[in-house]
């Protein structure tokens, strides 16, 4: 468990008592939050994919290039 010092509970409490402040570190943590899961969205994998009425999900399997209509029987 964490516990601070006199100064730092002075200083914690000043900081609080600072609502932009406050406000700021939260919107912050929020952000941060956010921009963790960024590399699930953003990546050179696509989450899922459909062709020709099927489900594929390339982020988590590989599938040969044979599954989308092409002739070599590898991986891209």
């Amino acid at each position: 468990m964490l516990t601070l010092s006199p100064i730092g509970q002075r200083r914690w409490a000043r900081f609080k008592a600072h609502r932009r402040g406050w406000w700021s570190l939260w919107l912050f943590l929020a952000l941060f939050g956010l921009s963790l899961g960024g590399e699930l969205v953003a990546n050179d994998k696509p989450l899922l994919v459909t062709y020709q009425g099927d489900w594929y999900f390339p982020a988590f399997k590989r599938y040969t290039e044979q599954a989308f209509g092409g002739q070599l029987p590898f991986r891209p």
